[in-house]
């Protein structure tokens, strides 16, 4: 077989990796050891300039949460931290390189069909971490790159830490082997044979259960690993990790577009549609006065789609773009204004599979 041959097997062998319809994001040390192999033989650079040459339409759109160091999160929920500035920096470099940076209004264009660079990458930052003001839009800038940033509307300057970080620091403070939960159910859970599954639980849980009382939730969970979080320590935990609104605004007037993540950063698909209509319009509402512009863009918590009623009610909200974190690229042909897809970033995505992530696009 040629070197031709050969690189365009590899380039196809990597796109069904990312796009296996069943399995869209498995075999992460698989892919992980064939990116750095084919690295090391300089392949991948080889299939990055092959794929750039075909000059794509499809839209890829990254999804971030948290740019820091692994020591600088702590006792908060360390799943959420994709790569640090260092890694940001690299991935952005391979981007421009290879690509072209869209913004969110470039993105409302191509689906009323509009035209779209080749090539075309879209930076998305959910939930508002102070790291997005603070690391990465130096970063962005710097490189002369546009990004977009979901901001859930009821945490900035509120002193309110994100429910999964007040869940990961409760736990990291827990002395206990077993918890003992009444609420929303009876529950039991080993915490001393596998503290990380118990936090998955615990997550899935405020993520999948309609109707949950978070409050009532988190006085429960308090009480079972019998720790109990000053309100002046979350304070201070919140104003260090969390954006202000201050900043939020210093995003727009630096060039960068802000949407909604919603108000209170809870599923959709938990809340009855009146309750989601009332979360979604708020925070609609409030973005909106802080921007001093329309905001009518939203990115769903946790990144499910949306469905049915929940379709209207991001309507209704005033939200005519929608993102989800459902793994893969935007088609025109095949796109669904409300429903978005996207591609969650992670530690894994440093270094080789990050360019074998943007050789995989169709």
């Amino acid at each position: 077989m040629g070197h031709g041959h050969f690189a365009e097997s590899v380039l196809n062998y990597i796109t069904s990796m990312y796009l296996d319809p069943v399995r869209p994001t498995a075999w992460p040390s698989k892919r992980a050891r064939l990116a750095r192999a084919l690295d090391t033989l300089g392949i991948l650079d080889r299939l990055l300039s092959m794929r750039t040459k075909l000059a794509t339409r499809s839209l890829m759109v990254l999804t971030y949460h948290r740019i820091a160091d692994a020591a600088a999160v702590g006792e908060l929920d360390a799943d959420v931290r994709e790569t640090d500035a260092r890694g940001l920096a690299e991935q952005i470099k391979v981007v421009k390189q290879h690509g072209a940076f869209v913004s969110l209004p470039d993105v409302r264009r191509f689906l009323r069909g509009g035209p779209l660079p080749a090539n075309a990458v879209m930076l998305a930052f959910d939930d508002g971490y102070r790291d997005c003001h603070d690391v990465a839009l130096p970063i962005l800038k710097k490189a002369g790159a546009t990004a977009t940033f979901f901001v859930p509307t009821a945490f900035p300057d509120a002193g309110r830490m994100f429910w999964w970080d007040r869940i990961a620091l409760l736990l990291r403070r827990c002395q206990k082997r077993t918890l003992v939960l009444t609420y929303p159910r009876p529950i039991v859970l080993d915490l001393g044979r596998d503290p990380a599954a118990a936090k998955r639980f615990l997550l899935g849980l405020v993520k999948r259960t309609p109707g949950l009382d978070l409050a009532r939730f988190f006085e429960e969970l308090s009480r079972a690993v019998d720790v109990t979080l000053d309100p002046a320590e979350e304070r201070s935990i919140a104003t260090r990790t969390i954006m202000s609104f201050r900043e939020v605004r210093a995003l727009a007037d630096a060039g960068m577009s802000v949407a909604s993540h919603s108000h209170e950063h809870r599923v959709i698909a938990t809340m009855t549609p009146d309750e989601a209509l009332s979360d979604l319009g708020r925070s609609r509402r409030v973005l909106s006065d802080v921007l001093e512009e329309d905001v009518r863009t939203v990115a769903y918590p946790v990144g499910h789609q949306v469905q049915g009623p929940f379709l209207r009610v991001a309507r209704d909200a005033g939200f005519d773009l929608g993102f989800t974190n459902a793994t893969g690229f935007c088609m025109r042909d095949r796109a669904d204004p409300l429903n978005v897809p996207r591609i969650a970033m992670g530690p894994e995505f440093e270094g080789p599979l990050f360019k074998a992530l943007m050789i995989a696009r169709p």
